[in-house]
């Protein structure tokens, strides 16, 4: 019974780092879209932001300085 106890509790406390990598994955894809549109886009308060041109594909990643993720994106330039 404690070890289920202990699971439990260990799941129950990575669910908010969980969420925290959607949530980076999320805004990374739609910055890097709208960086390929042509706007200019700055990273939400606490994150870093470094953009990059491969080829016809400008990239992005997203960093969190508080937990250790990151997440990079590339979208296609139109024209």
């Amino acid at each position: 019974m404690p070890a289920m106890i202990l699971a439990v509790t260990l799941l129950l406390g990575l669910f908010p780092l969980a969420l925290a990598g959607i949530k980076l994955e999320l805004t990374a894809m739609q910055l890097a879209r709208l960086h390929s549109l042509g706007e200019t886009v700055s990273p939400p308060t606490g994150y870093k932001l470094k953009t990059y041109s491969e080829g016809r594909y400008e990239c992005l990643v997203l960093k969190s300085p508080i937990l250790i993720l990151e997440s990079e994106y590339c979208a296609m330039t139109l024209g």
